[in-house]
């Protein structure tokens, strides 16, 4: 080949070995980038399937002069509603969350086992245990009108459309709240298998947060799928205020709107503990991933301009202004010949 066509082809060389040199570099970087990003997605959702444990901080315990049989805790219009059970004993209070004192208070009859309770459409729900009776009252505890429902009723929340119901087994039913008839059921899986026991409900953005009989964890469960996807372990909490009776387990969430902050409380306890979820974890290390990805690509884009701009201008300017012997055109080599 003669010089001409050399010179006039080794800008060609040269942006070719540039962009080799940028796919090399790339998928040096691009390694390290998918390793942190997935790590981090593991916090989120666990590759095995296994529900992933949700953290906690108390940020607040408040003392109550009553230790009443607590099976349902709501918070509604800044303050907690609960209902509790015992033949003779149910009763529904509201309380000032802050102080422990109780506002108001209304008894259930004497032949009802109070249960769980929530607030639907500025209503009180009220399950009983077997007497297939619900009660529903007006936010002051004035009643209202009572519903039947097959079954026993442990466990209520309301998810904005539909009443969510438990019995003690590990299907929820999903009710019309208009006439409590069910209209469809959801099985709750933990790994695969049955979660039975589930007792108090409480519906918060598309999960059902779920206490279980006798168990000191909370279960925060898919209310699409039914899949137990968080599990809070409370088992400290439990042991540091240590209750005396058998009875007096976990059972009580009411969840602070626009906050992933809730109410906790038990059977026979003299105490709400105000606690906070932490799973911000996944979000600081994708936050941590992102720096680090641009901070690399920013070092990287310097150094091959340091290193190939002086190249790169010197070969467009031997493209423009060639030294050498030209290689003729395509015509004049047809009219020499």
């Amino acid at each position: 080949m003669e010089r001409g066509s050399y010179m006039r082809f080794r800008p060609r060389r040269i942006s070719t070995l540039m962009y080799v040199i940028l796919f090399i570099c790339s998928q040096s970087f691009n390694p390290a980038l998918s390793y942190s990003a997935n790590a981090a997605s593991t916090n989120t959702e666990s590759s095995t399937g296994e529900p992933l444990e949700i953290g906690y901080e108390i940020l607040e315990t408040v003392q109550r002069n009553v230790t009443p049989f607590t099976q349902g805790l709501e918070l509604y219009d800044d303050h907690l509603y609960e209902s509790s059970g015992i033949y003779g004993e149910s009763t529904l209070r509201i309380y000032d969350p802050y102080t422990g004192e109780v506002i108001v208070s209304q008894e259930l009859p004497e032949y009802v086992f109070g249960e769980g309770l929530t607030v639907h459409d500025s209503r009180l729900y009220i399950l009983t245990w077997k007497a297939e009776q619900v009660y529903i009252h007006d936010t002051n505890l004035k009643p209202l009108d009572v519903g039947t429902i097959e079954g026993e009723g442990w466990g209520i929340c309301s998810n904005g459309n539909k009443l969510i119901t438990s019995n003690g087994s590990s299907d929820l039913a999903f009710r019309n709240p208009g006439n409590l008839q069910v209209n469809y059921t959801l099985e709750v899986t933990l790994s695969g298998e049955p979660l039975d026991r589930l007792n108090e409900l409480e519906c918060v953005e598309g999960y059902i947060y779920a206490n279980r009989w006798h168990d000191e964890r909370i279960f925060r469960i898919n209310s699409e799928s039914g899949t137990v996807e968080g599990v809070l372990n409370l088992e400290e909490l439990i042991d540091g205020y240590s209750p005396d009776e058998e009875e007096s387990v976990l059972n009580g969430i009411a969840h602070i709107p626009e906050t992933n902050d809730f109410w906790v409380t038990g059977k026979n306890w003299p105490t709400f503990h105000l606690i906070r979820l932490n799973e911000t974890m996944h979000v600081e290390n994708i936050d941590v991933v992102v720096k680090t990805f641009d901070t690399q690509y920013a070092i990287f884009g310097l150094v091959l301009f340091a290193i190939f701009g002086p190249l790169a201008g010197s070969a467009l300017r031997t493209n423009s202004e060639p030294k050498g012997i030209q290689a003729p055109a395509s015509n004049e080599i047809q009219e020499e010949a």
